[in-house]
């Protein structure tokens, strides 16, 4: 694969899959085939652009070395990417951040990675308020808490700027700075304005930060609402292990060893997809807290999920963390790791009463008067708490076998949860329990609403199941719209083939769906390599055509004066220049590009 424009399509597809392992080999594979083709300025854009979804999908590894090589790359030539300085040196920050938490990295190399960050800053004129703040998070790493002292105090008197985390991040990572240096109040004085700020990984970081100092304040029930509220956004991902070790240190030091073990028992798989080796040694330490307590109440012979003893359990993670905070000392030069992982294996319970997490009054017994709790809370516009009401609901009702309620539960659980995408794993969960009650209506609706928050090949099996469940509620309009967009996002002849054998009205919606059934059709039959009955199907689309999609089958099939006609026509210049450089007139496709202001990147892919 050389072609340009078939690289850049590679990499977008790529860009464009949800995160997973899939899409890691994908960026990766476009990032071959663009060091083969010799095309130095694609191989830089596709690492420096997949360094973001590397990241935040847990995977610094892959981050870490894409990083390094479209650094080199642009030292070596700016020009490559002439306005990429900024987001490389905000990558700097992910990079210095991320290096600790890997002990087979050189701390030298760390340190050095730091120097260069610190000196591109100066002289690109930044403060090094980012700066100070990942030399401080460092000495904490090693335990040198005089050089952390000097650079949190360096770090909350630069000026901040547009290098500076954001706002809710800034304070994040003062809390937990501070935390870490045992200054409690300062850590809650800072973190306690942001803790319902938002960014892509907030509020669920400075709420988890907080935890500790608002418990060790006496502030329980504040506690028990940033737990509740950090753990419902970060329960879903493997990358938010770590975080998780946060939780659950907290319920050990609350007497809720019990939700501990529930925790344990539904997150410990992560510790085999979990990228980051500091994440695991965080998560293992505080999880031997929680069962050291439920084995100090008589509960060390109890069978947990994985199939050992609460103790054998216990004793497993006791020897991983200890295992791992020994590679990192062994790296560092200092006890400090394992220092600290014996002190999150064995901290003090803070409180003398268990401290209750849930939203409910003591007075709400059973699952229907929870229910009807978080009815209220949300006519209130409560969200947060009705979304805790309705989780507890739930489980109460499953667990006394009321049905009827339970699945009432369960509707609210799903309309909450749609409500923010953050939620949306949960969403389709719930949506895949409530899909399999076939006494409720409307499934057909509820189906569909669960396509729409799916993503690429994800969305395509959900379209399918709306789409029979609207032929057996006899809904023929609903069932040919789900059948198009199923073959938009994935398809075969087959669902074509039913979705035309669909008897309608010649009405208004009818055609309209139709025609943009000949669209998707036409889109199904060019990937399967039928450009000649793409081009005939989308011809014949009743709503407005597509000529983006005509224009370019033109010039799939060869037919570039037809193609160029069309686009002026319609003034589609990315598709005029190929079909003009196709016809061999290369002079005006440049005169285009230069008067459109166009760059090979914007053309026809």
């Amino acid at each position: 694969m050389s072609s340009e424009q078939e690289l850049q399509r590679m990499f977008g597809d790529a860009m464009a899959m949800p995160d997973s392992v899939v899409k890691m080999a994908a960026l990766d594979a476009a990032i071959r085939h663009a060091d083969a083709a010799g095309s130095q300025k694609l191989a830089f854009q596709f690492r420096h652009q997949a360094i973001t979804p590397f990241h935040f999908a847990g995977d610094d590894r892959r981050a870490f070395l894409a990083f390094s090589q479209s650094l080199a790359a642009y030292d070596r030539d700016p020009t490559i990417a002439p306005n990429a300085e900024h987001s490389i040196l905000w990558q700097f920050k992910w990079m210095v951040s991320a290096l600790t938490e890997f002990p087979e990295i050189p701390l030298d190399r760390t340190y050095a990675v730091l120097a260069d960050m610190q000196q591109r800053y100066q002289r690109a004129g930044y403060s090094l308020h980012p700066v100070h703040q990942r030399r401080c998070q460092l000495a904490l790493h090693i335990g040198d808490f005089e050089q952390a002292a000097r650079s949190y105090h360096d770090m909350v008197t630069a000026k901040r700027d547009g290098m500076s985390d954001c706002a809710v991040c800034v304070p994040s990572g003062q809390t937990r700075i501070l935390s870490a240096m045992g200054r409690w109040e300062e850590a809650l004085e800072a973190g306690h304005p942001a803790r319902n700020g938002r960014c892509a990984r907030q509020p669920q970081w400075v709420q988890a930060f907080l935890l500790q100092p608002y418990v060790r304040a006496g502030r329980v029930d504040e506690a028990a609402e940033m737990f509740r509220a950090s753990y419902r956004r970060m329960r879903e991902a493997h990358t938010y292990l770590g975080g998780i070790g946060l939780h659950l240190s907290f319920l050990a030091a609350t007497g809720n060893e019990v939700r501990g073990l529930e925790l344990i028992e539904r997150h410990l798989p992560w510790l085999d997809v979990s990228h980051t080796p500091g994440d695991r040694m965080h998560f293992a330490s505080a999880a031997v807290n929680v069962l050291r307590r439920l084995s100090d109440n008589g509960y060390g012979a109890q069978e947990t999920a994985r199939g050992s003893t609460v103790d054998e359990l216990a004793a497993s993670l006791r020897a991983y963390a200890l295992e791992l905070a020994a590679k990192f000392d062994a790296r560092n030069g200092t006890d400090r790791q394992a220092r600290l992982a014996e002190e999150r294996m064995t901290a003090p319970r803070l409180v003398g009463d268990r401290v209750r997490l849930t939203v409910l009054s003591p007075g709400t017994k059973n699952g229907k008067e929870m229910l009807d709790a978080a009815l209220a809370m949300k006519d209130q516009k409560q969200v947060e708490e009705a979304l805790s009401a309705a989780e507890e609901a739930a489980t109460a009702l499953e667990r006394a076998g009321e049905s009827e309620d339970l699945w009432r539960a369960r509707l609210l659980l799903w309309e909450l949860y749609s409500r923010d995408y953050r939620h949306t794993e949960a969403a389709l969960a719930v949506l895949e329990l409530l899909l399999g009650n076939e006494n409720l209506p409307e499934r057909g609706k509820l189906a569909e609403r669960g396509a729409r928050m799916a993503w690429g090949e994800k969305a395509f099996p959900r379209w399918v199941v709306a789409a029979d469940l609207y032929r057996a509620e006899g809904d023929g309009l609903s069932e040919l719209r789900a059948l198009r967009w199923a073959i938009a996002t994935g398809g075969s002849v087959e669902l074509l083939e039913r979705a035309d054998a669909i008897e309608g009205e010649q009405t208004a919606p009818w055609q309209e769906e139709r025609g943009h059934l000949d669209i998707a059709a036409a889109g199904l039959l060019r990937r399967q390599g039928r450009p000649e009955a793409a081009l005939a199907r989308v011809s014949q689309a009743s709503i407005a055509r597509d000529d983006w999609l005509i224009c370019s089958l033109l010039l799939e099939l060869g037919r570039p004066a037809e193609a160029e006609a069309l686009a002026r026509e319609t003034e589609q210049y990315d598709m005029l220049v190929p079909a003009l450089r196709a016809l061999g007139r290369h002079e005006e496709a440049k005169a285009v590009m230069d008067e459109q202001d166009l760059e090979e990147e914007d053309l026809h892919q």
